[in-house]
């Protein structure tokens, strides 16, 4: 399949009303070259706390209009010191509804804390959806990450229902061990840090916790 490179960079500019601004860096047909402009804008540019990152899209889409993507995201807090740097693979997929028009994936932390979580959209295409969550697998909390254009969820009583609700419906994952969403989306996070850090891997029962409390 083709692959072009797409680069995006989120930045807070200096001054007192500096205001995020996002900027398309372009697209690029080798990694080289996306790297490079990559830098040179973080290099030359004139802000508080960047936050960049460049997305792998594979082409052709398929059926649904969706394309299998990896990206990789580093997070900066306004000190200048990484926080978050995450990537994602095309294994991320964990489970998606149309009914409840939900989506699922799981992610890779890979910054210093190397916190465990997946990330909830809006919409069960992640591409046409305008806000996400993420959600640690271990305790009902929200964890720190890129939104990568997307506005951070904040979710209400009933969505955190809805949410439960979800996690524990059936799914065939052509696995014995796997048996609900909860479980493909542990399965999914598995996947991706198998073969970079597999002692982060987490158990397919590991209980979930109880998301109505989610904080």
């Amino acid at each position: 399949m083709t692959s072009v490179y797409q680069l995006v960079a989120t930045i807070l500019p200096n001054g007192i009303d500096g205001e995020k601004e996002q900027h398309d860096l372009g697209i690029w047909t080798t990694l080289r070259d996306a790297k490079r402009q990559m830098k040179e804008f973080v290099k030359d540019g004139d802000f508080f706390c960047p936050v960049y990152c460049y997305s792998i899209q594979f082409l052709p889409l398929d059926n649904d209009l969706d394309y299998q993507s990896e990206r990789k995201i580093n997070v900066y807090s306004p000190d200048g010191k990484l926080q978050i740097k995450e990537f994602n693979m095309v294994s991320c997929m964990a489970g998606w509804s149309r009914e409840l028009n939900l989506n699922i994936r799981a992610y890779v932390d890979m910054g210093p804390k190397k916190k465990s979580y997946f990330v909830l959209y809006n919409h069960w295409r992640p591409g046409l959806a305008t806000k996400c969550a993420r959600i640690s697998f271990l305790e009902p909390k929200y964890e720190l990450g890129a939104s990568y254009n997307k506005s951070i969820w904040v979710l209400d009583d009933r969505e955190k229902e809805i949410l439960c609700e979800f996690l524990k419906s059936p799914k065939d994952n052509g696995c014995d061990d796997v048996h609900n969403v909860w479980q493909k989306a542990i399965s999914a996070f598995n996947n991706e840090v198998e073969g970079v850090d597999e002692s982060r891997m987490l158990p397919l029962n590991l209980p979930m916790p109880d998301y109505r409390r989610l904080f």
